[in-house]
């Protein structure tokens, strides 16, 4: 039977890491280039997977909420950060008490029903759409983009075959918020044909972001249990 969000909360609490799973973060201190509410984190948690038998943001890596991990890893760029769930939301509200918790408005399924969910609760210009099932995010890399993004619809990678990265992407939070409810009045439920709604988006090479990170893990996600096995080699070096 897969198991619920609740039941893999409480497997996570008999780890000696609870404490630092529940730990609230401390506000970022201003170093950072992107602090301050010029961006907006916004984390997608999304909703139950069969795959991975329970809700993908509460699946333990490293010990952790694979949400947690990228979390951790972004928390600092921003004053401002938004989940954004299905389900769960006194799960998530209780493991990020710092962070905005929004659950969707509608039953629908898919990412851009968080998107009309969040970003209207979403106070910065622009705004970082991140996936919880991506625990190699690289803050240097949303800094990045942050800065490429700036005085246009918003900033992604492109790779060399025309595949693009909507997610562990920038955008700015209103023309994205239109993008999206003009998306939707189409019947479009993905993120990727969201970015057809924008019309000055920056396209950024992937060797303009190698420096940050050599072999672009930021954009790996998690999928299944067998995923994680097949990366298991970046997490024992702790990347």
């Amino acid at each position: 039977m897969p198991a619920t969000a609740s039941s893999t909360v409480k497997l996570i609490k008999k780890s000696s890491e609870y404490q630092e799973i529940c730990m609230q973060a401390q506000p970022a201190a201003g170093s950072s280039p992107t602090s301050g509410g010029k961006i907006a984190l916004l984390i997608l948690a999304g909703g139950d997977s069969k795959r991975m038998g329970c809700c993908k943001a509460f699946y333990p890596v490293s010990g952790q909420p694979m949400i947690k991990l990228v979390f951790d890893r972004i928390k600092e760029l921003s004053n401002e950060t938004i989940i954004s769930c299905k389900k769960y939301w006194a799960d998530f509200a209780k493991m990020f008490p710092e962070a905005k918790v929004i659950a969707d408005r509608s039953l629908e399924e898919g990412p851009i029903i968080g998107l009309l969910s969040a970003l209207p609760e979403v106070v910065s210009d622009y705004v970082a759409v991140l996936a919880c099932d991506c625990p190699w995010t690289n803050p240097d890399v949303i800094t990045f983009l942050y800065g490429r993004a700036k005085g246009h619809d918003g900033a992604m990678l492109r790779w060399p075959n025309g595949f693009i990265e909507p997610l562990q992407a920038v955008y700015r939070t209103k023309k994205l918020l239109a993008a999206a409810t003009a998306a939707k009045k189409e019947g479009k439920n993905r993120l990727g044909e969201v970015v057809n709604f924008l019309d000055d988006i920056v396209y950024v090479a992937p060797e303009e972001l190698t420096k940050f990170d050599p072999d672009l893990i930021s954009f790996t996600n998690i999928n299944s249990p067998e995923d994680l096995q097949k990366h298991g080699e970046i997490l024992r070096k702790g990347k």
